[in-house]
């Protein structure tokens, strides 16, 4: 049996941003909670997490049960950005606009070379 790609690859001409999911059709159209890579014509490369505000409020709601996370109190993530919608689609567009505000340099964390 071979290896299948782990997630799923978006090429534009300003960016590559690779998805680490399974490329199943359902879970392209209704991802919401994500990691990302994406990769610039520069050479750079940034990281993100990517969640809806749904999955935001779920995952709150599942702390406040279990106590994690001082009982739900708060959610943060280094590199996290969150979308109003899920799936991939919806994620492209804003790390479409993210690159060409430049503001990717900001949201994303910068992975290093490991060479």
């Amino acid at each position: 049996m071979g290896i299948t790609d782990p997630c799923v690859t978006i090429a534009e001409a300003t960016f590559v941003a690779r998805f680490f999911i399974d490329p199943h059709e359902d879970t392209v159209r209704c991802v919401a909670n994500v990691d990302v890579v994406v990769d610039l014509p520069d050479g750079s490369r940034w990281a993100l997490t990517i969640f809806t505000v749904e999955e935001v409020r779920r995952l709150l709601a599942r702390w406040m049960e279990t106590g994690e996370v001082a009982n739900g109190s708060y959610f943060w993530v280094v590199d996290q950005l969150i979308v109003p919608e899920p799936g991939v689609r919806a994620m492209t567009t804003a790390i479409r606009e993210l690159v060409r505000s430049g503001q990717i340099t900001s949201v994303g964390l910068r992975c290093e070379d490991s060479d």
